[in-house]
């Protein structure tokens, strides 16, 4: 394997991390010193108000050792709103699903696109593409599109296509689907019980149809569900029989594999965090969020790291998901330095993209 400090950066690159206050804390920069982070994701805790989200994306913008770090949030519209006023703020996804309009949903992924690039964000964990089958499914509930996968895929792409045309990584979520389950799977562990035929035909319709067609998948991002006619065992986010011979093997996609933050309690109460950690890693997880514990950031690194060390796990592998991380950068990314505020300002809840939120709520 590589010396000593490029494996660590190696493995830095795979962790996005959380964290809890309004700036970056100090021993998170230091983490970074020693592991190059491969990025931030950001919640409704630590967006305050309008300057202090640049602020804080400025600050999370000197992290990653040089390459271009993630900074992440979840901007779906609806209820997973996280930024503050004057952001424009969208009704739920399942209005898109009601107006059925492309090119409509092209412009609403184009204003969260130049919104979040304005004010120093470039990664999306949006959209779903759960399909909504289950009417008493309160976790997903209007936060799907519809309850008709080819209209969540075709819409779906077009929000994938409005955030990258402006600079903006999505990540979609949640494979291989959340919409028949009965709970929120970041509370407890759902299980869905659907057969793989009836997976193929409606759940996985949408995430099959955006990694053949263009804009392809980037990132994608797992469900902390479990899937018993898939794996009798293991969760999604843990399983390699649905992250690789089904994801990977049967369904053909080449991009990121994304773990739901592995502090879930789904997770939690079932494994230990370090079993869930191993287990990712095994099921082929390429990036692992952990959303906030300082010493589980740390741990995780730490368990890649040996395993590395050891070498029990396959050395192209190891090189694959880097590559794959480094790729992704370098097709989307650039470096920046300082935000430009002024454009912010004129960019963020401006007059059309107000016009543009109008027409969904009025189903125009």
């Amino acid at each position: 394997m590589a010396d000593l400090r490029t494996l660590k950066r190696r493995i830095g690159q795979r962790m996005i991390f959380g964290f809890t206050g309004q700036r970056v804390p100090s021993d998170l920069i230091r983490l970074d010193e020693e592991w190059g982070l491969g990025g931030v994701v950001l919640h409704k805790r630590n967006l305050k108000n309008f300057e202090q989200v640049m602020d804080v994306t400025e600050q999370i913008w000197a992290l990653g050792g040089g390459v271009p770090p993630f900074i992440g949030v979840d901007q779906e519209g609806g209820t997973v709103h996280r930024l503050p006023k004057p952001f424009t703020t969208f009704p739920d996804m399942a209005q898109l699903g009601m107006v059925d309009s492309v090119s409509l949903a092209y412009e609403v992924g184009a204003v969260i696109g130049r919104e979040l690039t304005a004010a120093g964000f470039n990664l999306d964990f949006a959209p779903m593409l759960d399909v909504h089958t289950r009417p008493e499914n309160t976790a997903i509930a209007r936060r799907a599109i519809s309850s008709d996968p080819n209209r969540v895929a075709s819409l779906g792409r077009a929000i994938i296509r409005g955030l990258h045309d402006n600079a903006v990584v999505a990540c979609a979520k949640h494979f291989p689907g959340h919409g028949d389950t009965a709970a929120d799977s970041l509370a407890t562990l759902p299980t869905c019980d659907l057969s793989p035929e009836r997976m193929r035909a409606t759940e996985l319709v949408p995430f099959v149809q955006n990694f053949n067609q263009s804009p392809y998948l980037d990132l994608l991002l797992t469900a902390h569900i479990k899937y018993p006619r898939l794996d009798p065992k293991h969760p999604a986010t843990l399983s390699h029989a649905i992250l690789q011979d089904v994801l990977r093997a049967e369904l053909g996609y080449k991009g990121l594999v994304v773990a739901s933050d592995l502090e879930a309690k789904s997770i939690l109460d079932h494994v230990s965090f370090e079993d869930a950690v191993m287990l990712a890693l095994e099921a082929g997880v390429d990036i692992f969020i952990v959303g906030n514990d300082r010493d589980r950031q740390v741990k995780a690194m730490e368990l890649l790291l040996h395993e590395a060390e050891k070498g029990s796990y396959p050395k192209h592998l190891w090189d694959r998901t880097y590559t794959r991380v480094r790729d992704l950068k370098a097709r989307h990314f650039r470096v920046v330095r300082t935000i430009d505020r002024t454009h912010a300002r004129e960019v963020v809840g401006n007059r059309e993209h107000q016009r543009i939120s109008r027409r969904l709520r009025d189903g125009k």
